[in-house]
């Protein structure tokens, strides 16, 4: 199974790597790193990146996850949707070369590439509960970590309202998304409920859609028709007393 970290620096995907290979140590890890691509080619980053650097983190990112098979057991240090986070801010923050055309390129690209992928895990980052450290290749300005956290979670949102929209996500192949919770023992234990002692995914057996579980598919469909009829409703009435509704999730709006 292929599975990845995700999220801005100071959340700890480094760590909860570490620990995911001490627990599942079926598992391997690349060698080489973006961060080493960084360093090779001498690349601005972060808050200071340039389209140049995020071209070849992109590039590195997709080249590390693509030629895998389903049946290798491989974890990463972040993925090709992490690259799209950063170009996102970049060209939110207008800094030359970030155009929107670019932007759309390498999400396209970035898009195509999670096929790639099984899970995807995703980190939030706490100020309450988690330090910011700089080690010459994260940005230790709070400010900008938020921002970044942000966008990372707005992707996360994309994902559970529009998945099918096939803007970030390859639509009917996209990797599944785990948000995870802050504490560091929480988050293995998250993880253990999706990834089984052996080192699969638990699916088939457990699936909604074993025969098995039939009954339980429609009656959760007809819950969904019910929810959608209802949400309709409400929209109706508060239109007749001049009430707007709150308007949908905007997955291209970054709060």
């Amino acid at each position: 199974m292929r599975i990845a970290f995700t999220g801005t620096a100071n959340s700890g995907k480094s760590t909860m790597v570490k620990s995911f290979l001490h627990t599942w140590k079926e598992y391997e890890t690349p060698t080489k790193t973006y961060r080493d691509v960084l360093k090779e080619k001498g690349l601005e980053h972060s808050s200071k990146t340039t389209t140049e650097t995020q071209t070849a983190v992109l590039d590195h990112l997709i080249d590390t996850i693509q030629g895998r098979d389903l049946k290798d057991k491989i974890v990463y240090d972040r993925c090709p949707l992490d690259a799209v986070a950063y170009t996102m801010w970049a060209n939110g923050k207008g800094i030359e070369g970030f155009t929107d055309e670019f932007t759309e390129k390498q999400i396209s690209m970035s898009r195509e590439s999670l096929r790639s992928l099984d899970i995807i895990f995703m980190t939030r980052f706490n100020e309450a509960t988690m330090k910011v450290e700089a080690d010459g290749l994260r940005d230790a300005n709070l400010e900008y970590i938020k921002e970044m956290d942000n966008i990372f979670y707005s992707l996360y949102m994309q994902y559970m309202v529009h998945a099918d929209a096939d803007v970030f996500y390859p639509k009917g192949d996209s990797p599944c998304l785990i948000l995870l919770p802050d504490a560091p023992q929480a988050r293995i234990d998250l993880v253990q409920e999706y990834v089984t002692p052996e080192g699969t995914m638990y699916g088939e057996e457990e699936s909604i859609l074993n025969p098995d579980n039939i009954e339980q598919l429609e009656t959760l469909v007809a819950a969904q028709a019910d929810a959608l009829d209802s949400e309709k409703k409400q929209e109706e009435l508060m239109k007749q007393f001049g009430i707007e509704p709150e308007p949908k999730f905007d997955p291209y709006k970054i709060n």
